[in-house]
């Protein structure tokens, strides 16, 4: 698939930039095919030397238009596809960049409520830690027969605004 991709994207910079050459040369082709046709009519005809010779380079001159028409319109349905492909390829990545976008958003938002979700555990985790050491440490005097005097630290409500 990699160089199917790879193919086509060196015909169509060949494209970009050979396209003149590639119509001056069928419009060549092209006169060369009709001055061949145009030559065995006349030989078939009879040749009459210098006559003859004029008759093939008048009907020559006369396709040229002809056949600068007929590849002009080959080169235009050609620049029409690739108009049309460049066309949809933006489409494509512009609608990858906004999936990925949203998909970038959305990790982020996920993050960040994740990391919210995290602290508040955190914190809670902590406070309770607090909380349970005042705890052992006025169980501990209590045990001892001392006053404590040490006041509680602040504990953490279930209903608290994040």
């Amino acid at each position: 698939m990699k160089q199917i991709r790879t193919f086509w994207q060196a015909v169509r910079d060949f494209w970009r930039t050979g396209k003149t050459g590639v119509a001056l040369f069928l419009i060549s082709l092209f006169a060369l095919i009709y001055g061949y046709i145009a030559l065995e009519f006349e030989i078939a005809q009879g040749w009459k030397g210098h006559v003859s010779v004029q008759n093939v380079t008048k009907d020559i001159s006369a396709f040229i238009p002809v056949g600068a028409a007929f590849v002009a319109m080959i080169i235009g349905g050609i620049d029409l596809i690739m108009l049309l492909s460049d066309f949809i390829e933006a489409r494509r990545e512009k609608r990858i960049a906004a999936a990925t976008e949203a998909a970038k958003a959305e990790g982020k938002a996920e993050g960040i409520a994740e990391g919210k979700a995290e602290g508040i555990a955190e914190g809670e985790a902590r406070a309770y830690r607090k909380f349970a050491e005042w705890e052992r440490r006025r169980k501990e005097a209590e045990d001892r027969g001392e006053e404590f005097t040490e006041p509680p630290p602040i504990q953490p409500q279930e209903n608290s605004k994040e």
